[in-house]
């Protein structure tokens, strides 16, 4: 079994672009339009929206840009996790942007997570 997508919500392109193309190293791979009785069907919810695919050989993420009304904690328990080359490189370059890392003590190592420009959350593993 593998993982074949994840799917986030984002309030709009440029913020899905300057995470998932400009901080991650994803590449756009496709847009589309859910639409509205789609959106109803699959996830109760009663309004059309773009939905954008970034990858690239190991991970495929679906965007559904929801505009500006992102709800407040769009992530609760969800989440995904990258494993990233150089974690610390990768998390001062989150924090250089703005973005909030969260690092979290969980025995004798750390748990460490970031929240996307719309509140998704995170995991980021480094390469060990």
């Amino acid at each position: 079994m593998k993982l074949h997508h994840v799917g986030c919500v984002c309030g709009s392109l440029e913020n899905a672009a300057r995470f998932y193309e400009d901080i991650v190293g994803l590449k756009k791979i496709k847009t589309s339009t859910l639409n509205k009785e789609l959106a109803e069907q699959i996830f109760d919810i009663s309004s059309e929206c773009e939905m954008v695919t970034y990858g690239n050989e190991n991970f495929n993420i679906e965007i559904f840009v929801v505009g500006a009304h992102v709800p407040k904690n769009i992530a609760g328990f969800g989440h995904f996790c990258l494993q990233v080359g150089d974690r610390e490189e990768f998390l001062r370059n989150c924090e250089s942007s703005g973005l909030t890392v969260k690092r979290v003590p969980k025995g004798d190592s750390v748990v460490t997570f970031v929240k996307d420009f719309d509140g998704n959350l995170i995991e980021i593993k480094g390469s060990q």
